[in-house]
């Protein structure tokens, strides 16, 4: 389910003729017909938990290593969630006031959850942002607090030494800092804030801005009545002394709103067992997910698509013969266009590990909707289209009569609950009939309030009136056809980027790409499908004055900007003349005209670079999973490692960090696209495309040939091949000193690693 904030031009007239009605909306409570409706909040709803099921566990944290066995899990009963929260409320009320905001900073674990409820006890809004990268100002920190102005954040002991303040930008150190995990007076805090259905219960942020994110404000009645959609279109119980709790298996982060009402809040509603996994585990190691969902026999769980295609490509045979899927009743499937293909593989690989497709639950939602709005069980399995292209260039959905020019769609089934959702004419605001491509509007309880700070988006976005006056509804941006009662998203968002399930607006790459050198002017940033996957294209003109200047170091700044500040390795860069860019007649960038024109050759181009392969697709050879290194591993690195692993002791720190030096720069370049970028010891791993993903591509083989294992964060704490080479020599002979090369030595070698990030 994918936030949707680009929407469709609006005329003058239609923003005159809801100017009385958006402004009785925004101040008319949000409806919650649930059939706990005698709750106003979500923190009542804990509260009845902890005194209904006090010993009941609520949420368990399951480490990489636990995966299989349960091992080393943390675990906190509903009665635990409920005195930490009150700890946490303690603390946050002596800050703030309710009503007032609290910007929530976590790496995956239990805390952020305290922290959650601990705010909406002392009725504050918190509002959940990205973990940040160590030692490094954070642009969407940054953003985030610009816009809600909160007076507080909420963190971790260990991430506040992390992060290390006195590198942060000044509204982010002005703020005051809460350690959860420090707060002991959990007595303070007796009861909850009293809190109305219509109040705000939380800001979700939808963009992955750099400058202008937006806060959906999410009210109490909002979730109370999506949770109760949620539990109704999942065909849940709740648990009580006939039914056990349900249990879930969850890796999506807290921060966004699949991860939060999915992963969290929805298990909470049915009094159920959350399991969470960190998501670079499920990155490193893909069969970690379905290893818990086996080991806990786990009903229900869900990702984007991409998930599905990764755990198809590179779970091996052996891994998939251990597992017992049977249990898994519910495989919910949203945020990126999903693709019948993924789901039939993943079927088709673990059918004969008791996997049914019927268990596939492909649906719709935003977070302005607060999540959910429509999904598809069907005993068959999902619904799946095959739509005549041409037809849908005509804005119409129609069955293919041959086996050519086909798009196929997967159903995102009925709209649930009382929801209204309407295909609507985005020119004429008529209704649409069956087939009949238009704009996905939407009406009822779990549409949230707007906005936070941008009271003029309430007009375009929440303020929705068909042609005969009738509303108002939310409009999504996305565009839709129904048939047969079931929805079917041909589009989205005209500019609306999705990668890996993460959403990246155009303006804000356009944006990173022209501070990246004096010479970049404007440009677009939009999106090009390669073997099956978005993957981001950027085409800005160069400045007069550098027109004839050598445009590979501008090449390379731009690469490394785009990773460095939105975590994506761009796919092709172009470089145009100056005025060569499409330009309406007002002086707005035609993106979707640029990508016409560079599709049809018609730029005129200075320069460009182009992966030479899809390396930003989620579906690299190095995230294989394989057996640990054993002296006949494949490719020059590994078989390179080998040689200098055999005389670790006996090597001075200075030659052993030249070995292992030796052997990542020829990692790199067998797997990393250098492009614009040189390989280098002293080139930062962001000038060679090295986002998060490959990052943990580094991290798996540095497990399988070193024996070693790095936290995510070390590509960015230590951020060339040199100086993470030098660090990894002197922790490897410390180890091997202490006479520990496995087992408890690597855990030693890790924790000291991660120490000595938080030191500098």
């Amino acid at each position: 389910m994918r936030p949707a904030t680009h929407m469709l031009p609006t005329s003058n007239t239609f923003r005159f003729r809801y100017d009385i009605f958006s402004l009785l909306r925004s101040v008319m409570p949000a409806e919650a017909p649930t059939p706990q409706s005698e709750l106003r909040s979500v923190a009542e709803l804990l509260r009845r938990r902890a005194a209904e099921r006090p010993l009941q566990a609520a949420f368990v944290f399951v480490p990489e290593s636990a995966a299989a066995d349960g091992r080393g899990e943390l675990s906190w009963t509903y009665a635990e969630l409920d005195r930490r929260a009150r700890a946490v409320a303690a603390e946050v009320s002596r800050v703030a006031a309710p009503g007032e905001r609290a910007v929530l900073v976590f790496p995956p674990g239990l805390e952020f959850i305290a922290a959650f409820f601990g705010c909406l006890y002392a009725g504050v809004l918190p509002a959940p942002a990205t973990y940040p990268k160590p030692r490094r100002p954070s642009s969407r920190l940054d953003a985030i607090v610009a816009d809600c102005k909160p007076l507080v954040a909420l963190t971790t002991s260990e991430t506040l030494g992390m992060m290390q303040l006195d590198e942060q930008s000044a509204s982010v150190r002005a703020l005051e800092w809460i350690a959860v995990d420090r707060c002991r007076d959990e007595d303070a805090f007796a009861d909850p804030v009293q809190r109305a259905a219509g109040d705000a219960a939380f800001l979700q942020y939808t963009s992955g801005s750099t400058s202008q994110p937006r806060g959906v404000v999410v009210t109490h009645g909002n979730l109370l009545h999506n949770l109760e959609l949620i539990r109704s279109g999942f065909c849940l119980k709740r648990a009580d002394e006939s039914f056990p709790p349900v249990a879930g298996v969850f890796w999506l982060p807290a921060y966004h709103d699949m991860g939060l009402i999915g992963g969290i809040l929805t298990p909470l509603f049915v009094g159920g067992t959350s399991y969470l996994l960190a998501p670079a585990t499920f990155l490193q190691r893909p069969s970690a997910w379905l290893e818990t969902i086996s080991r806990t026999g786990a009903a229900i769980s869900g990702a984007p698509n991409f998930a599905y295609e990764l755990c198809a490509r590179k779970i091996s045979p052996e891994q998939r013969a251990a597992l017992d899927l049977s249990r898994w009743k519910l495989a919910f499937c949203g945020a990126e266009p999903i693709d019948a293909r993924a789901l039939d593989d993943f079927a088709a690989a673990f059918g004969d590990r008791g996997f049914n497709k019927s268990a596939f639950f492909p649906c719709y939602g935003l977070a302005e909707a607060t999540l959910m709005v429509s999904g598809c069980s069907r005993a068959e399995g999902p619904r799946v289209f095959q739509a005549d292209r041409a037809a849908l260039g005509r804005h119409r959905l129609a069955a293919a009569a041959s086996a050519t020019n086909v798009q196929t769609l997967v159903s995102c089934g009925k709209p649930l609950g009382d929801q209204e959702v309407r295909v609507v004419d985005p020119h004429t605001f008529e209704p649409c009939g069956d087939g009949q491509i238009g704009e996905i509007w939407i009406a009822g309880g779990s549409v949230a309030k707007g906005y936070w700070n941008h009271p003029e988006e309430l007009w375009q976005t929440f303020g929705g009136r068909l042609a005969d006056g009738s509303g108002p509804f939310l409009r999504t941006g996305d565009l839709g056809a129904f048939d047969a009662g079931e929805l079917f998203v041909t589009g989205r968002a005209k500019d609306v980027i999705i990668i890996r399930g993460r959403n990246l607006y155009p303006q804000d790459i356009e944006r990173t790409v022209q501070q990246a050198h004096e010479a970049v002017d404007l440009g677009a940033a939009f999106s090009w499908e390669v073997d099956g996957h978005e993957q981001l294209v950027v085409v800005h003109q160069i400045a007069r004055e550098h027109r004839r200047n050598d445009m590979t170091p501008v090449l390379r700044a731009i690469r490394a900007a785009i990773v460095e500040e939105h975590d994506v390795d761009p796919y092709q860069i172009v470089l145009l003349r100056p005025g060569g860019l499409p330009l309406t007649s007002s002086g707005k960038v035609q993106r979707s005209r640029c990508r016409d024109l560079l599709v049809a050759n018609g730029l005129e181009q200075l320069a460009s670079w182009m992966q030479s392969t899809s390396a930003g697709a989620p579906t690299i050879d190095p995230l294989a999973e394989t057996e640990p290194f054993n002296g006949a591993a494949q490719g020059r690195g590994a078989r390179h490692g080998a040689e200098f692993l055999n005389h670790v002791g006996t090597m001075a720190p200075e030659q052993l960090a030249q070995e292992i030096q030796s052997w990542m720069l020829e990692w790199l370049e067998e797997r990393v696209e250098p492009g614009c970028g040189v390989m280098s010891p002293i080139v930062p791993f962001t000038e060679l495309g090295m986002d998060s993903l490959t990052a943990l591509e580094l991290n798996v083989d540095f497990e399988k040939v070193l024996g070693v294992r790095l936290p995510p964060a070390a590509a960015w704490s230590y951020p060339t091949p040199a100086e993470l080479s030098r660090f990894l020599a002197d922790s490897m002979l410390g180890v091997a000193v202490l006479g520990e090369p496995s087992g408890n030595g690597v855990d030693s070698w890790f924790a000291a690693m991660e120490a000595d990030a938080r030191r500098k």
